[in-house]
């Protein structure tokens, strides 16, 4: 059961590592009505960290091709040419050579494995990074939902309460009713509009933030299709959630292909006090060559030989240093994440718990029974049974029960994307294509 809410490989299906590069404009229009499913896929293409992961991978491919070579370089060609003059006359002096330096000491291997080692490393941390933004962009775009739930609460406390006031006003015109309950009423009308101006600005953030996780224009006006759609998940017992997180998490994967890297440098910087092998020909005329200077003087000569630099005064100690601490550095990285992921999941598998009873005991039944109980004290205050304090009260219960609804759906939002992100694709909030408001 769990299996069909892990998304496996977070959004990465089919997309693959060759087809990074896309043209600028591959894709000029997001569809709209914006549908979560077309969100999570524009995300994937044009989200900026998502971008900069593609091209860190393609940078990352050119040093691995880089350092999948043979020989540390190109074969040197050197020639040479210079005029001899003797007491029996002058001659030409012909030089040509021909080097090529050679890996010892298993250095191209390792400067190989190491650059394929951070090469995997980049994909796994790119593959990661495509699951966290899924999961951003998930929580982005019912946050958008619940903000607009909260407009829509807003109003009918508005007209809850203007209703209210509308009669106070209305009774004391008659002389039948008090200043204090005119006021009463009044200020609750207040409060409220108060209330619907803060869930305006908060719809509108929240449009900003998921325009920002998708870069596009914030300055565009999307339309949103979607309706929360908030079913339990079905978890499995919390030594068998961390194992599965464990397994799911490719930045671990990531992480211990860095210590490889690391590690692989490192015996490179030890090896490098071993210098490379230059192996040379060379041809050499003298004064012609072949008998052909004065007197026949002139000689040729062929031949071969090996140079290697000696490492006196450079011993790298600096660089096996540095090489070492880049490994420890690694390591500890990794010994970090592998603890954040288990209290990351432990963290929100509580906060999951937590936000579902929240939920459960705050659903839309007690808010209308909240806005009825506003009725209620309306017909009693009609009726000259209650007055201005009972106003109050049941004015503030409205607000407040809204306030605890929304907030409610908000945990249960961001607990279900913090699992989700930590488990590395636990996906158990969804939206359908219902519209919403505009």
């Amino acid at each position: 059961m769990f299996a069909k809410y892990l998304r496996l490989g977070a959004c990465a299906l089919g997309l693959g590592l060759g087809g990074f590069v896309s043209t600028a404009g591959a894709v000029t229009q997001i569809s709209q009505p914006l549908t979560l499913d077309a969100a999570l896929s524009w995300a994937s293409d044009y989200n900026p960290a998502v971008r900069g992961a593609k091209i860190r991978v393609e940078r990352l491919s050119g040093k691995a091709i880089h350092a999948d070579v043979a020989v540390p370089s190109n074969p040197r060609v050197e020639v040479g040419a210079g005029q001899r003059s003797t007491p029996a006359g002058t001659g030409t002096d012909l030089n040509i050579r021909i080097s090529q330096e050679l890996w010892i000491a298993g250095q191209g291997g390792l400067r190989e494995s190491a650059a394929n080692s951070e090469l995997a490393a980049a994909k796994k941390q790119y593959r990661y990074l495509l699951s966290a933004t899924t999961a951003r962009v998930r929580a982005a775009f019912l946050s958008i939902l619940v903000a607009d739930k909260a407009v829509a609460t807003a109003k009918r406390v508005v007209k809850a309460n203007r209703e209210l006031y509308d009669y106070a006003k209305r009774r004391i015109d008659a002389g039948a009713g008090t200043q204090l309950q005119v006021n009463s009423a009044k200020l609750g009308v207040s409060r409220a509009k108060a209330l619907r101006a803060g869930a305006k600005n908060r719809l509108q953030r929240a449009r900003l933030k998921l325009d920002d996780l998708l870069g596009i224009d914030p300055s565009r006006r999307l339309r949103i299709a979607g309706s929360l759609d908030i079913d339990p998940v079905d978890l499995p017992d919390r030594d068998e959630l961390l194992q599965q997180a464990i397994r799911q998490r490719s930045d671990l994967v990531a992480a211990a292909r860095q210590v490889d890297a690391a590690r692989d440098r490192l015996s490179l910087a030890n090896r490098e006090l071993i210098p490379n092998l230059t192996v040379f020909g060379f041809y050499r005329e003298e004064n012609g060559g072949d008998g052909q200077g004065p007197n026949g003087s002139g000689a040729t000569i062929a031949g071969g030989g090996v140079s290697v630099d000696l490492p006196v005064l450079h011993r790298y100690e600096g660089e096996r240093k540095q090489a070492a601490a880049k490994l420890d550095k690694a390591q500890l990285q990794q010994d970090n994440l592998q603890r954040n992921v288990r209290l990351q999941v432990l963290r929100a598998l509580a906060d999951y718990r937590s936000a579902r009873r929240r939920v459960k005991a705050l659903d839309s039944a007690v808010f209308d029974a909240a806005q009825q109980s506003v009725k209620l004290t309306e017909r009693a205050f009609q009726a000259g049974e209650v007055g201005a304090p009972a106003i109050t009260t049941a004015q503030n219960n409205l607000i407040a029960v809204r306030t605890e609804y929304i907030s409610a759906q908000d945990a249960l939002i961001n607990a279900t994307t913090d699992l989700e992100r930590a488990t590395g694709g636990l996906i158990a909030v969804g939206a359908d294509n219902a519209p919403t408001g505009d």
